[in-house]
């Protein structure tokens, strides 16, 4: 793990795209920002850099994350 820890994250839809934002903010004053495509049909989402953040920031940010991210989709494709 690195030496900062998440401060604060925000998932949110991509309006006019199948697409999902993350933002993450550091104690560091780091910022990372991804997109994560999934269909709407189907309900799959892509996010390879998933392994990344939980090296990075622990499963314990990582378990929940994933967890808020499979409900949105779910929302966004119930819709």
């Amino acid at each position: 793990m690195g030496d900062y820890e998440v401060v604060s994250h925000t998932l949110e839809p991509v309006e006019g795209d199948n697409q999902i934002a993350l933002t993450i903010h550091a104690t560091d004053g780091s910022k990372w920002e991804y997109g994560i495509p999934y269909n709407p049909s189907t309900g799959r989402y892509t996010f390879e850099e998933i392994d990344v953040l939980e090296n990075d920031f622990g499963e314990e940010f990582t378990e929940p994350l994933i967890d808020e991210l499979e409900a949105l989709v779910e929302k966004l494709c119930a819709e």
